[in-house]
């Protein structure tokens, strides 16, 4: 909101929640003209400047300390603003309203009028800036925390998304550390060496520099075309490393559109196949992919299919 718009909103409102106060008065001392104006100056014109007391210190002065939660400070300046609030209502009353805001009391006639001092007057007027700074602290908290609270929950659905980046990174970096476990014995066997343990060194290697250093990753999603390619690099490398259980993919319809949560085909395969850990033989993986959803299928002889359904997101390039 402008400042501008902001000050004229503010005083409008504040002026009318004034109005209302005032207006029993108003109708009770509309036939006399001293009552008339003592309520016009009292209630209107002293409210008028209390409202700016209000508006200092709810946009000028209280954002700062209220933020970095400097109480003491944010009381000491708001004890001076009050007081020099006090000065400015003291010496309007004392070349403008004299009669209204410093008489003692109504004079009778012929009795000189009696006035307060400044001392005598600073009692009243600190009470009444004091109730109008409480009213604008506790507005002005208001408003950090309805400023504040899209802030924290940005900050919290981030930190929850790169929790969760985290822990896919994590445990497929786990997984990898496995297969790299395995790839030993294969490298130890001179028959499988030199083709089954070129490819997977060549396939594990392609599957880290993917996880590690792909700039898509880094983001929250990545397209399904690129992480299916890289499922069927894992699949692969699965099937060179278990060659007892033989994976077979089938993916159905369109993959070229949508994003995905990275890792997220992985961690779920993954996770089925370690319910099969004592399954050998033809394992069908089958990926049906729609507009909004990817569904993973697991299913193998004498088991029962485990079934999977994972979300997809536009791309917004």
């Amino acid at each position: 909101m402008k400042s501008s718009y902001r000050y004229f909103i503010h005083l409008a409102i504040w002026m009318a929640l004034l109005g209302l106060y005032a207006f029993p008065q108003l109708r009770v001392n509309w036939p006399s003209a001293v009552g008339l104006k003592w309520v016009l100056v009292h209630d209107v014109a002293y409210g008028f400047i209390n409202f700016h007391l209000f508006y200092v210190l709810v946009f000028t002065w209280l954002p700062s300390p209220v933020k970095q939660r400097q109480y003491a400070k944010g009381v000491v300046g708001t004890l001076l603003i009050i007081l020099l609030f006090a000065v400015i209502k003291f010496l309007v009353g004392y070349y403008l309203f004299p009669d209204q805001i410093l008489q003692r009391m109504i004079a009778l006639t012929g009795v000189p009028k009696i006035y307060m001092s400044f001392r005598e007057y600073l009692p009243a007027t600190i009470r009444t800036g004091l109730g109008v700074s409480l009213l604008a602290y506790g507005y002005r908290l208001f408003l950090q925390w309805r400023n504040t609270e899209p802030e924290d929950r940005m900050l919290a659905t981030a930190a929850t998304q790169a929790r969760s980046r985290y822990d896919r990174m994590q445990e497929g970096s786990r997984q990898l550390l496995h297969h790299l476990q395995l790839l030993t014995p294969v490298l130890e066997d001179e028959q499988k060496r030199e083709h089954e343990g070129t490819k997977a060194i060549l396939i594990l290697s392609d599957l880290l520099r993917y996880m590690l250093y792909d700039k898509a990753l880094e983001k929250e999603r990545v397209p399904l075309k690129k992480e299916l390619t890289h499922f069927e690099r894992y699949v692969e490398l699965r099937n060179l490393l278990h060659p007892q259980q033989l994976l077979q993919l089938h993916t159905v319809g369109e993959a070229s559109l949508g994003t995905i949560e990275g890792l997220r085909l992985q961690q779920f395969l993954e996770a089925g196949l370690q319910q099969w850990n004592e399954v050998a033989g033809s394992i069908t993986i089958e990926l049906t992919c729609s507009e909004h959803v990817v569904a993973l299928s697991l299913a193998a002889p004498h088991q029962k299919s485990i079934h999977q359904h994972i979300r997809l997101f536009p791309d917004h390039g």
